[in-house]
């Protein structure tokens, strides 16, 4: 059995990032969340496959992020 496939999603805004996570567990994913850049740089490496990430970040911007 292959693991699932996982996104990170890099969201400030608690509402958003749970809207999203409940929709891409519902379609199969295994979800990461990270609040800013600095939590998003600490979880993503290896095993990550996809990022949904915001532009506006408290921390950085999400085009300095990426």
């Amino acid at each position: 059995m292959s693991a699932l496939p996982t996104v990170l999603i890099v969201e400030d805004e608690l509402l958003i990032r749970w809207a999203l996570g409940e929709r891409l567990v519902a379609a199969g994913y295994r979800v990461v969340e990270a609040e800013d850049g600095r939590s998003a740089r600490e979880v993503y490496g290896p095993g990550i496959d996809a990022v949904v990430l915001d532009l506006r970040l408290p921390d950085t911007s999400g085009i300095e992020l990426l």
